[in-house]
Parts: structure tokens; sequence; C-alpha cells
């Protein structure tokens, strides 16, 4: 019955990926945008702007005339890496200033009060990260499954 359970999970988030995947895949704009957009939705969710960050990221992308669905769909989708993203913050922040990462426990705006400068440069550096490792791969990607449709 678990086992059962687990494969049903398992199966209705590979269809969530595949329906994510193939709504980026199919938006109607020139791939260059459509990366942008994903790297920049991607990166926006290393900031502490939780509640906001998706409006933020398709406001952003429409200012700066990338595709605002992708950046929107991607800050959607890695919601659920944010904690993960935001311990790697700390971790790289504390790294780069010479301060010894020791993560604080709990998740109220004291905690990041208490992690502060190392987490803010840590946000930057690993937004700046994230962007780079998701346009590239994004855009070939695009490029190359548009390429294969027209011929």
């Amino acid at each position: 019955m678990l086992i059962a359970r687990v494969k049903v999970k398992l199966l209705g988030w590979k269809n969530y990926l595949a329906e994510k995947y193939h709504q980026v895949m199919n938006l109607p704009d020139a791939p260059h945008k459509i990366a942008h957009g994903v790297a920049l939705g991607t990166a926006l969710d290393f900031f502490p702007i939780p509640l906001i960050s998706i409006p933020v990221a398709y406001l952003l992308a429409r200012s700066l005339g990338v595709n605002a669905i992708a950046a929107a769909l991607s800050a959607t989708f890695f919601k659920w890496a944010v904690p993960f993203f935001y311990a790697l913050n700390y971790l790289v922040g504390s790294t780069v200033i010479g301060d010894i990462p020791a993560v604080p426990a709990g998740g109220s705006l004291s905690t990041f009060k208490q992690m502060g400068y190392p987490f803010l440069i840590g946000a930057v550096i690993d937004a700046a990260l994230a962007w780079i490792l998701i346009y590239f791969p994004v855009r070939r990607l695009l490029e190359v499954r548009r390429l294969k449709k027209r011929s």
C-alpha cells in the first residue's frame, strides 16, 4: 500500500515537471528572451522576497524586455527549493567573508536579521551563478528543439 502511494506521488511529480517543462518550451518568444525569463525567475528565489517574488519576477522581466511568463513560471516552480537556497546563501556568504557558517535555527524575520550580511552576499553570488547555470542550457535547449521542429 505504501509503495503504491509513493509510485502515485512520483508519477504526479513527473507529470507536474513535464507540464511545466512544456509550458516553458512552447512559449511563443525568442529563445534568448525565454531563457532570460527562466533564469531571472529562478535567480529571484534566492532573495528574501518569498511572498512577492512571482509578481516581482513578472514585472521585472517585462521591464527588462524578457519573457515575463517564463520568469513567473520559474519563480513559481522553484518555491519548493527556497529553504535550500536560503541555507546555501548563508553558507556561501559566510565562507566568502570568512565567518564560520552555522545556520541559525528557526525561520522567522529575526533569523534573517541574525544571518544578515553573509546571507545577502551569498544571495547575490548564488543568484548570479544560478542565472548563468540556467540561462545557457535553457537557451541551447530551446534553440535545438526549435531547429528540430523546423526540419
